[in-house]
């Protein structure tokens, strides 16, 4: 961690960064001592090499017997899922960059950011359908919510790619970069965030999320009381205050 940004990098960049079992438990690890970082303000997730991520290891599907497979994937699953858990609930902000393929279960990763940059090449795929699996990484909570159920039953289906443009176009990602910057424009973001009320972040992070359970009524009473505990805090002190006096206000997350 530099300056309060946690770098969470995929790194098999000759595989892919396809998922296999022992970076399902790096990720486990590292998204369980994010949440236990003090003084974390933003998270930048990314790939190392040409693709962000292109989903399971298909190879260790394929090398594994079958009798074996069921117990491997639970493990290997297990644990990602509670990677992709942590950094969704995490009380700080998350940002994405994306280059080349962001594929199948990979694609939880993204759904945990809030806001994604993608090169201008970048292409996204779920694929069960065509190894006749099911979907894992969160794909059938996230994607309908995100796209609608029409355009996520198309794309499970049909195991339709999508190009930049259309994940765009489909509310995917946020923005569109040329692929030399894609990283170091989400960066950049991220620095602006980590400079942000982290603890106002991470309250809407969370009301964000859990609107889509939550009634109209529910909803109200949950903003009036984040609102009214986000005013006690250091960060609403010098956020009106820098207002009032027409300065850039100085947030520390507190």
């Amino acid at each position: 961690m530099a300056d309060g940004i946690a770098t969470l990098r995929l790194n098999r960049p000759d595989q892919g960064n396809a998922i296999n079992e022992e970076m399902a438990a790096d990720l486990d690890d590292a998204s369980a001592r994010m949440t236990e970082t003090s003084g974390l303000r933003a998270v930048l997730i990314a790939g190392n090499g040409k693709n962000f991520t292109m989903g399971g290891d298909i190879n260790l599907f394929a090398g594994t017997p079958q009798a074996e497979l069921p117990g491997k994937l639970r493990r290997m699953i297990d644990g990602y899922h509670r990677a992709i858990d942590r950094l969704t609930g995490i009380d700080a902000p998350v940002i994405a960059a994306v280059r080349g393929a962001a594929a199948g279960g990979g694609l939880g990763l993204l759904y945990a950011a809030d806001i994604i940059f993608a090169s201008t090449d970048a292409r996204f795929a779920l694929g069960y359908g065509a190894l006749g699996l099911t979907s894992d990484g969160g794909n059938t909570w996230f994607l309908p919510r995100m796209v609608g159920m029409r355009r996520a039953q198309e794309l499970f289906l049909l195991n339709r790619r999508l190009t930049a443009q259309e994940a765009l176009e489909f509310g995917l990602v946020s923005r569109l970069v040329p692929d030399d910057s894609v990283e170091a424009q989400a960066m950049a973001v991220a620095r602006e965030l980590a400079a942000g009320p982290t603890q106002a972040f991470g309250a809407m992070r969370r009301m964000l999320r859990q609107s889509f359970e939550s009634s109209l009524g529910a909803q109200l009473e949950v903003e009036c009381e984040s609102i009214v505990a986000a005013s006690r805090s250091d960060d609403a002190r010098e956020g009106i205050a820098a207002f009032a006096s027409r300065r850039r206000p100085a947030f520390k997350g507190k």
